[in-house]
């Protein structure tokens, strides 16, 4: 059982051949060192296994929010402007209706 659990340790993570080589005939390597390698640790990395490129951005990433940020320059403002044209309006339409009942209620009396 515990070569069972020392055998999923070992292969965790990785679906590549060299962990095979973690595995000896009876045992199963649990700690960090392989004595077939030598005294260096398995966790260091070594030049024969290089991390890949290094992604290097050639020009400055834009921020999605700037889209966002003239919607709101844009939208408030001209909500604004637009709310208080469309009352004028509607007092300008209110009055004009007063001024005709007032000419009505003269007219009948």
């Amino acid at each position: 059982m515990a070569a069972l659990r020392a055998l999923r340790t070992c292969f965790k993570g990785t679906r590549t051949p060299a962990a095979w080589e973690c595995l000896r005939p009876l045992r199963v390597c649990s700690s960090g060192t392989d004595p077939r390698r030598g005294s260096e640790p398995a966790g260091t990395g070594s030049a024969a296994e290089p991390e890949g490129p290094e992604y290097i951005p050639r020009k400055k990433a834009k921020s999605p929010m700037t889209k966002v940020a003239y919607a709101w320059m844009v939208g408030l403002p001209s909500g604004i402007i637009g709310f208080v044209l469309v009352k004028r309006r509607v007092d300008q339409n209110r009055l004009e209706q007063l001024k005709i009942r007032q000419r009505m209620r003269t007219a009948n009396e």
